[in-house]
């Protein structure tokens, strides 16, 4: 029941924040999607002068592998593996190692982190900024930014053991993706 409230106060608070934005669901013919507000809740943002396109949802797991440091052991973040949902709940793409994203339609995108918070539960994956460049024509051309939201879960033990060397360790996740291009002038 606590875990209810947080997350109930987030969709609340993203609800009331900005009016949601309608933007395409991706590729021809596809249905509108409606992208929550998140002024009130996010610090990062994407760059003035771009507007979110297209928003899916990644579930999937986060995968790490236990490793020693002058610290001690712990579990190193080593990639996501995610199918990427439209509005509909359909698969139309995937998430995965170098924050890449391939959409089904053949365009793909690389990020890399220009920016994060910490999530609202320490349980959870922080939020992201992720600079892109994409390839191939389709839903991700001209992507430049993309912002993972809302996320659940993902997050692995602070700790692994010695006997533990080595071996993966895949967590379950979800969050909101809204992808960005340049705003037509």
């Amino acid at each position: 029941m606590l875990r209810l409230v947080p997350l109930a106060l987030l969709a609340f608070l993203a609800a009331c924040a900005a009016p949601p934005l309608s933007v395409p669901g991706g590729g021809a013919g596809a249905p509108r999607v409606s992208v929550p507000g998140v002024s009130g809740l996010s610090k990062i943002r994407a760059p003035d002068g771009t507007q979110a396109v297209l928003a899916l949802t990644g579930r999937g797991a986060q995968v790490f592998r236990c490793e020693q440091d002058e610290r001690g052991w712990f579990w190193a973040f080593r990639q996501p593996e995610a199918e990427l949902l439209d509005a509909n709940g359909r698969v139309v793409g995937r998430h995965g190692a170098n924050f890449s994203f391939e959409h089904q339609d053949g365009s793909r995108l690389v990020g890399q982190v220009a920016a994060f918070e910490d999530a609202p539960s320490s349980a959870d994956l922080r939020w992201l900024l992720i600079n892109t460049r994409s390839y191939g024509k389709g839903s991700f051309e001209g992507v430049t930014q993309v912002q993972r939201l809302a996320t659940r879960g993902g997050m692995p033990p602070a700790r692994c053991e010695p006997a533990q060397s080595n071996q993966l360790l895949r967590v379950d996740f979800s969050a909101e993706f809204v992808f960005f291009k340049p705003a037509p002038r």
